[in-house]
């Protein structure tokens, strides 16, 4: 378990060094639940490892669907989700953050954002059990390499941004984020009570496919923000993580683009030539 830690630790430290390299945007984290990387590493592999052992063993066993859990995470995702929008626009607001700036002031020593970023961020652990319904459920046309992905690589780049980007323009996610998953969690809330009484499947929602689409929108003005303070060459934060952050979020946006052309277009062209 030593060597274990050790290696996990060099991991951490080597891609907080490599992602600030002069040191000027670090935090000490030292003692921040999970803000270390043998924790975050292990709750990644931990969910990886839950993914392909349930896809294995839950086809052996009888479909579960907790609906007092499902029924509490849903509202709680909703309250949680729908606070940590407010208070980013709040904060933002308070601390004169704009949208298109050339650059929001970064403070190492207090940041305004520091412990929201750090909330959001514990609140990816918490979206994992999106997963374990779907494992229990065997619902697996949901569990996609998309939602595995997803899950996955956000909650470890938020691992790396609340060690080193905690502050500043890192707003504008939060906001983004927070406001699509209140609205999704409130749409998820809304199909668990509006099944097929015969069938007992949730019944289809007219906006379902606005989701994705708000989605497209959430990544194309992070993207657009990312763009901007590239450009400009922002000295209020690494620019390493901030191109990494764009290469990423482009990543998201060309599978959500795939994920809404496979569902929503290409079945209704299939219907209307029928």
């Amino acid at each position: 378990m030593d060597a274990y830690n050790s290696v996990m630790d060099r991991i951490g430290q080597a891609i907080i060094d490599w992602s600030d390299p002069q040191g000027n945007f670090r935090g000490d984290r030292e003692g921040w639940f999970l803000c270390d990387f043998r924790s975050a590493g292990t709750i990644a592999l931990a969910y990886v490892s839950f993914v392909v052992i349930g896809s294995y063993v839950m086809p052996f066993l009888p479909a579960m669907d907790p609906y007092p859990i499902k029924f509490l995470y849903n509202v709680s995702q909703i309250f949680l989700c729908a606070y940590m929008t407010v208070e980013a626009g709040f904060l933002a607001h308070r601390n004169g953050y704009t949208f298109l700036s050339t650059c929001n002031k970064f403070n190492v020593s207090d940041p305004p954002i520091g412990n929201l970023l750090w909330l959001f961020y514990i609140s990816k652990v918490w979206d994992f059990w999106d997963t374990i319904f779907i494992v229990l459920g065997k619902k697996w046309r949901q569990l996609s390499f998309l939602h595995v992905y997803h899950h996955t690589t956000i909650f470890l780049f938020y691992w790396l941004l609340s060690n080193v980007l905690y502050d500043g323009d890192i707003y504008l996610t939060i906001l983004l984020n927070g406001f699509i998953h209140t609205v999704m969690y409130t749409y998820y809330f809304i199909c668990m009570h509006t099944k097929d009484p015969k069938t007992g499947k949730s019944l289809p929602i007219w906006w379902k496919s606005s989701l994705t689409s708000f989605q497209l929108i959430q990544f194309t003005c992070m993207m657009a923000q990312a763009s901007h303070l590239i450009y400009h060459g922002c000295d209020q934060l690494s620019l390493r993580i901030t191109r990494v952050y764009f290469g990423y979020i482009l990543s998201l946006f060309v599978l959500f683009a795939q994920f809404f052309m496979n569902s929503y277009i290409k079945p209704s062209k299939k219907s209307k030539m029928a």
